[in-house]
């Protein structure tokens, strides 16, 4: 009988504990479980200048906030059938510019909607008027020798760029960013720059410090 009762109260001990411990976690207190779930991740917005994010489809002049520095702009530096050379305005003659607008497009509709975010795949094409020649080659791309061109193509995954976020605090600016390229199955780099032939080209850089950075400007 004494086994009994000790066995008896073992058993109560167990069912108040475990009421106990049900109570303890109520909905005000719930009991998180590990998840690898990510679609409800929301990843923060691009913004320009004017504080506003920056959306799909839009026109905005990519411009180096640096003294001394500019827009990006295309030209057409080797006498080709279409103009393919991504280039950067500076503060000489020679180099003086207000930029090309560009778009930020996707491949298909995406859960972001309209709207550019953080390090997320997007293409940049050149919004300029063209010919029937060269209408398809207005989008950006990274050519063999670390170049950013134009001659890409929206869905291929080797020409997808990224907005990273810095920490760069420039006078009168807001919102300072940095482009990275980010071809499928590597490694993504900085877009940085270069003189190229004379020209002040923008190109891929393997330092993690040797980075343009960027604003954005509504067109």
């Amino acid at each position: 009988m004494k086994s009994i009762n000790i066995l008896s109260f073992l058993l109560l001990s167990s069912t108040l504990s475990l009421v106990a411990f049900a109570r303890s976690f109520t909905s005000e207190n719930p009991i998180v479980l590990p998840t690898t779930c990510h679609d409800n991740l929301v990843l923060p917005e691009v913004y320009d200048q004017d504080g506003n994010p920056l959306r799909i489809g839009e026109r905005y002049i990519i411009k180096n906030p640096l003294l001394g520095a500019g827009a990006v702009y295309l030209d057409n530096i080797g006498n080709l059938q279409c103009p393919n050379a991504v280039l950067q305005h500076m503060s000489i003659p020679q180099f003086l510019g207000k930029g090309t607008p560009v778009m930020f497009v996707r491949k298909s509709e995406s859960d972001d909607g309209d709207v550019v975010r953080l390090m997320t795949a997007v293409y940049i094409k050149f919004f300029v008027k063209t010919t029937k020649l060269c209408v398809d080659e207005t989008v950006w791309k990274v050519n063999d020798e670390q170049l950013v061109v134009t001659g890409g193509n929206v869905g291929n995954e080797n020409d997808i760029f990224k907005i990273k976020k810095t920490d760069l605090v420039i006078r009168g600016m807001k919102n300072v960013y940095k482009l990275l390229h980010c071809p499928s199955h590597l490694q993504c780099k900085n877009i940085g720059s270069n003189f190229k032939n004379g020209y002040p080209r923008l190109v891929t850089v393997d330092d993690d410090k040797d980075f343009i950075p960027f604003v954005f400007i509504k067109a």
